[in-house]
C-alpha cells in the first residue's frame, strides 16, 4: 500500500509540476495578502470599540432598602471601574428604554427582597439585561456582576452566621439590624476595593481588545498560511486523464501514494512560506520570541496543516468533478477560517457554539497559537489536534482503499 519509492518519485513529479506553473505563484502568494489586510482592516474598525469610549452600564434598585440604596448611591457617586465602566443609576422603565435606544450596553437590576433575601439565606440572583447591538461589552458586564456574586455569596455566608449569634444575644431587633447593616457595609467596601482586579483580569484575556494590533496580525497571518496551502494543493490537482490512471494501475500505482506524495509537497512548501510569514510577523510586532516557543509554534502550524491538507485530499477523494471538488473544498477552507476565530473572534459566538470549538482542529489550532504568542505560555496543549490528526489520517486511508475497490468493480 504504502511504496517509498513510489512516493519519492511522485514527489518528484509534483515538484517538477509547480515548477511549470511558477507563473501562477507571485499571484497566489500576493493576491491574498491585500485581500486579508483589506478585510481585517474593515472588520478591526467595525468590531473594535473606541479606546476613550467607556461603557455605560445601568443600575436599577427595585428593593428600595437601606442597604440597597445607600450601595446605589455609593456606585452611581464614583465609577465602580474608573473610566473604563460608568454606572448610572436608573428606574426601571428608564433603563429599558435607555438599553433600546444603545445609550446603555446594559443594565443590572438588584431585585425586590434582595436584602431581606440576603439575611435569611435565600439565594440571590442579580439580574442583567444586555444591549443585543453591543455583545461584548455585555458580556464584560456579565463577568463583572458574576464575580460581584462570589463577593455576595461570601458576605451572605457571614451575615448568616453573625446573624445566627446575634439571635440568640440579650439584644432588640434593632440593635441586631444595626450590626447586620455594619456587615453589609464591610462587605459593600470589600467588593468595590476589588474592583482593579475584577476588569484586569478581563483585560488580559480579552486578547481582541486588549492588543488588537497583535491579534488581528496573528489572525491576518494564519488566514494567508491557509490560503497558502489551499493554493499550492490546488495547483497540484491530477491532470491524468483515465487511460494514463488505469496505465499507472498496472505499475500497481495507489490512489493513498499519489495523495501522500501530492500532500507532502504542498505541506513542504506551505510550512516554508508559513514560517517566513510568521518571522516576518515577530519583527513587524516586535514579539519577544525565544527558539523553544519558535518550535512550539512551528509544532502546532504541522498538525494544524496536516489536519487540513488531509481534509482537502479527503474531498478530493470523494467527488469526481474537478469543478465540483474545487467547490467543496473552498467551502471546506471557508468554514475552517470562519470557525477557528481568526476572521470573527469566538467571543462573537452563541455560547452554546463555544463549548464545541475546542473539539474542532482550527479552533483549536489557533487558540494555542493566540495563548503561545500572544499571551507569552510556556507550553502548548497537543492531545486532541494528535487525536484528530489519526482520525484524519484513518478516514484518508479507508476512502482511498474504498476508491480502489471501486475503479476495480467499475472495469
Amino acid at each position: 500500500m504504502l511504496h517509498l519509492t513510489r512516493i519519492v518519485f511522485f514527489i518528484k513529479q509534483h515538484h517538477k509540476q509547480l515548477q511549470k506553473k511558477w507563473k501562477s505563484l507571485p499571484l497566489l502568494l500576493l493576491f491574498p495578502i491585500i485581500l486579508i489586510a483589506l478585510f481585517f482592516y474593515i472588520v478591526s474598525s467595525i468590531l473594535l470599540p473606541d479606546e476613550d469610549e467607556t461603557i455605560q452600564v445601568g443600575l436599577v434598585d427595585l428593593d428600595k432598602s437601606e442597604e440597597t440604596t445607600m450601595l446605589v448611591d455609593v456606585i452611581d457617586n464614583s465609577s465602580l471601574l474608573g473610566s473604563y465602566i460608568h454606572i448610572t443609576h436608573f428606574t426601571g422603565p428608564e433603563a429599558e428604554r435607555a438599553v433600546k435606544d444603545g445609550t446603555i450596553s446594559a443594565y443590572i437590576a438588584f431585585p425586590e427582597q434582595f436584602t431581606n433575601d440576603l439575611y435569611t439565606g435565600k439565594s440571590v440572583e442579580i439580574p442583567i439585561v444586555g444591549n443585543a447591538d453591543r455583545p461584548v461589552e455585555s458580556y464584560v458586564i456579565k463577568e463583572l456582576v458574576e464575580s460581584m456574586t462570589r463577593y455576595i455569596a461570601s458576605a451572605q455566608a457571614s451575615i448568616l452566621t453573625i446573624n445566627e449569634y446575634a439571635k440568640q444575644l440579650p439584644i432588640s431587633d434593632k440593635k441586631r439590624q444595626e450590626i447586620l447593616l455594619d456587615q453589609f457595609n464591610e462587605f459593600m467596601i470589600y467588593t468595590l476595593s476589588a474592583k482593579g482586579k475584577i476588569f484586569n483580569e478581563r483585560e488580559v484575556t480579552n486578547l481582541t481588545t486588549s492588543n488588537p494590533a497583535h491579534y488581528y496580525a496573528l489572525a491576518g497571518w494564519f488566514v494567508l498560511t491557509t490560503i497558502w496551502f489551499f493554493g499550492i494543493f490546488t495547483l497540484l490537482g491530477d491532470d491524468e486523464g483515465t487511460s494514463m490512471w488505469n496505465r499507472m494501475r498496472l505499475y500497481n500505482v495507489t490512489f493513498l501514494q499519489r495523495m501522500i506524495s501530492r500532500l507532502a509537497v504542498t505541506f513542504g512548501y506551505g510550512m516554508l512560506l508559513a514560517m517566513s510569514g510568521f518571522i516576518l510577523y515577530i519583527k513587524l510586532t516586535k514579539t519577544e520570541f525565544y527558539l523553544i516557543d519558535f518550535g512550539r509554534i512551528t509544532l502546532l502550524v504541522t498538525i494544524y496543516s496536516l489536519l487540513f491538507l488531509t481534509g482537502m485530499a479527503i474531498s478530493d477523494l470523494l467527488f469526481r468533478s474537478k469543478k465540483m471538488t474545487l467547490f467543496i473544498q473552498g467551502i471546506f477552507t471557508g468554514l475552517v477560517l470562519f470557525i477557528s476565530g481568526a476572521f470573527i473572534p469566538s467571543l462573537y459566538f452563541p455560547e452554546k457554539v463555544q463549548t464545541v470549538l475546542p473539539y474542532l482542529f482550527s479552533a483549536q489550532a489557533f487558540d494555542q497559537l493566540t495563548k503561545v504568542a500572544m499571551e507569552g505560555r510556556m507550553f502548548a496543549e497537543y492531545g486532541i489536534l494528535i487525536l484528530l490528526g489519526l482520525v484524519h489520517f484513518a478516514v484518508l486511508v479507508v476512502l482511498s482503499i474504498w476508491k480502489e475497490r471501486v475503479q476495480e468493480w467499475q472495469q
